[in-house]
């Protein structure tokens, strides 16, 4: 039997030993480059949370800011603002004051729920006044209102004016820039985020006697800060 001497045991041990050596440095190269590939990520990931939060907020609150008058129809305080959020429009093509109803053809966001709804009633001179909507429904009356939707009939909590030609829908809401986001409250809901909660302390409404702002600082890494105007707050 031929055993090995050891002469060939010690290179053995010392090819065995740099084979080890080059494996862990491989390794430990390896783990590098995927923290470093992994920090990359959650940095471009945290921009794009930025980028979407900008642009989600810029859009939404310029939006619902359009649709209102400043003092009558929306409000901004120090840490928020609260606003009739219009969601629909439809034109009135008939009204029964038995029934406290009008009679509309609708267009908008979305269909109309009387457990968060009201309505805002225009008439032929301009005349406007909120009603509570309890109850809406198809109609199979005519109703040439000139939107094209089916008719629909809204019940109201009192009879609606003779002359009515419009009719607005919307909740009650306010938006806040707290908790790193842009978050939406209706009634006495808690708020819901609309964006990433990515923005810091500094952000918030830049107001003055005549227009409504927005400051939106992302925390440090995260993207460069934005400023912009929302809307006029001169009344009509």
């Amino acid at each position: 039997m031929v055993t090995p001497s050891s002469r060939e045991l010690g290179a053995t041990m010392v090819e065995a030993i740099v084979a080890l050596l080059v494996g862990l440095l491989v390794l430990q190269l390896g783990l590098s480059t995927l923290a470093r590939l992994r920090s990359a990520q959650a940095t471009l990931s945290s921009r794009a949370d930025a980028l979407v939060a900008l642009r989600i907020g810029r859009h939404v609150l310029r939006q619902e800011l359009r649709h209102g008058v400043p003092a009558r129809d929306w409000i901004a305080d120090a840490d928020s603002v609260s606003l009739r959020a219009f969601r629909g429009t439809g034109l009135v093509c008939g009204s029964d004051s038995l029934t406290a109803s009008v009679e509309v053809t609708y267009a908008g966001q979305r269909a109309p729920d009387p457990t968060k709804d009201s309505v805002l009633l225009v008439t032929a001179d301009g005349l406007q006044t909120v009603y509570a909507l309890v109850g809406a429904g198809a109609t199979t009356s005519a109703c040439a209102g000139g939107v094209p939707a089916p008719p629909s009939r809204w019940r109201l909590d009192r009879p609606a004016p003779p002359d009515v030609v419009v009719a607005r829908l919307f909740e009650r809401g306010a938006y806040h820039l707290s908790g790193a986001a842009l978050r939406y409250r209706r009634g006495a809901s808690g708020r819901q985020p609309l964006t990433p909660e990515v923005w810091s302390a500094l952000t918030g409404w830049t107001a003055s006697t005549q227009s409504l702002g927005v400051r939106l600082v992302p925390s440090p890494g995260r993207g460069a800060p934005w400023s912009g105007f929302l809307a006029w707050q001169l009344p009509e």
